[in-house]
C-alpha cells in the first residue's frame, strides 16, 4: 500500500463510498448528491496550501480510500484529519496504514505539532479506530450536531507530534521483540 495524489481514475471508487448509504449515514455532508463532476473538482483541488487529500491505494494502484489533512494552520501548527474508505477496504489495515502515513506528512513534511478530528459519539467503530491509531480523546460537545434528524454528541480527538513518535517507537520495539 501507499499514498499518492488523487487521480481522475479514482472517481468511480470515490463515488462508491460516497453513494454507500451505510458509510454516508455518519457524515454531516450529503455525499450522495455528488456526481462525477463534483468529484473531479474535488480531485483538482486536492493538494493545496490548506488541504491535502491523498488516495490510499493497494499494490495494483487501485483506490481504497481517501485520507486528508484539512484546514492546515501553519501558524498554530495544526490540521484536521479525515478519512473515508470503500467498504471493500474496511478491516484490511488500509485505514491504519493511511493514518500513520498522513501523520508522518503532517509532522515531518509540513512541520505541524497537532492533528485533531471530530466524530459522532455513536459511531463506535470509528471511535475505537481513532484510539487504536493513537489519537487521544479530548472531550465531547454533547448533542452538538444533527445527523439524519438526530442530535448527536461530537467527540474530539487529537494527537501531538511527540505522542505519535512515542507510538511509532513502541510499535518498532514490539515488532523487533516479536520476530
Amino acid at each position: 500500500m501507499k499514498l499518492r495524489p488523487l487521480e481522475d481514475k479514482d472517481i468511480c471508487y470515490i463515488l462508491e463510498w460516497m453513494h454507500d448509504p451505510v458509510i454516508n449515514k455518519v457524515f454531516k455532508a450529503d455525499f450522495s448528491a455528488y456526481d462525477e463532476n463534483k468529484v473531479k473538482v474535488f480531485i483538482d483541488g486536492a493538494l493545496s496550501e490548506v488541504n491535502r487529500h491523498y488516495a490510499c491505494v493497494n499494490d495494483q494502484d487501485e483506490y481504497l480510500g481517501t485520507v486528508s489533512l484539512k484546514n492546515i494552520n501553519y501558524i498554530e501548527k495544526n490540521a484536521e484529519y479525515a478519512v473515508s474508505f470503500r467498504k471493500s477496504a474496511q478491516g484490511t489495515g488500509a485505514s491504519l496504514f493511511a493514518t500513520k502515513e498522513i501523520l508522518k506528512i503532517a509532522f515531518y513534511e509540513l512541520g505541524l505539532y497537532r492533528v485533531y478530528l471530530n466524530v459522532i459519539g455513536s459511531n463506535q467503530r470509528a471511535n475505537a479506530f481513532y484510539k487504536k491509531a493513537g489519537f487521544i480523546y479530548e472531550g465531547s460537545f454533547r448533542r452538538h450536531i444533527k445527523i439524519n434528524g438526530v442530535l448527536e454528541d461530537l467527540n474530539w480527538y487529537g494527537i501531538l507530534k511527540e505522542e505519535f513518535e512515542k507510538g511509532e517507537k513502541d510499535y518498532e520495539k514490539n515488532t523487533i521483540c516479536n520476530i
